[in-house]
């Protein structure tokens, strides 16, 4: 899932927030209350795990 940048108009605070590319924008600052505006740069995206390695995805049996 990609995650989007706002910055809160009012109180000028930036939040990552993970989110799928159908939801909708996040409109409300949860620290003031002001109105979000999506902030346009390259789209970050987080990977989890151990990482990524020819040993993660082989199966058991195939050895």
């Amino acid at each position: 899932m990609p995650v989007y940048e706002y910055q809160c108009e009012k109180c000028k605070d930036v939040v990552e927030v993970l989110q799928k590319v159908s939801d909708d924008p996040v409109e409300v600052c949860e620290k003031c209350g002001g109105k979000l505006s999506k902030q346009f740069n390259s789209m970050n995206f987080h990977l989890y795990g151990s990482g990524f390695y020819s040993t993660d995805n082989k199966r058991k049996y195939l050895k």
